[in-house]
């Protein structure tokens, strides 16, 4: 059962619509399939997260303010406007990463 929502490209929303075998690259860079034998159902209007102005505002209360902020979950195209927003309003790093992207944290 998947409650509301799964990004586009990701592995619950190939499960959602319905793909009943996914590839996935296995230690060694082999490929396999994974086959899906579920019932699937999804529950829509239910959602914990915080909306954006939500976010906007905790991220101008952090204290001390943070050097750099990740956005790293969500619809690619509202994560990438967040994680501009952030950075145009408090003069600071934003880094919005793809999906296999790699970040060297410090």
């Amino acid at each position: 059962m998947f409650v509301s929502y799964q990004a586009e490209g990701s592995l619950g929303n190939k499960i959602q619509k319905g793909w009943r075998e996914i590839p996935l690259e296995v230690v060694g860079g082999k490929r396999e399939v994974l086959k899906i034998n579920l019932q699937v159902h999804t529950v829509e209007g239910f959602s914990a997260h915080s909306d954006r102005n939500q976010l906007m505002s905790f991220a101008r209360q952090i204290k001390p303010r943070p050097q750099r902020f990740i956005i790293n979950h969500g619809e690619a195209t509202k994560a990438l406007d967040l994680t501009k927003s952030i950075h145009k309003c408090l003069k600071c790093e934003t880094i919005c990463p793809k999906n296999l992207d790699a970040i060297r944290l410090k």
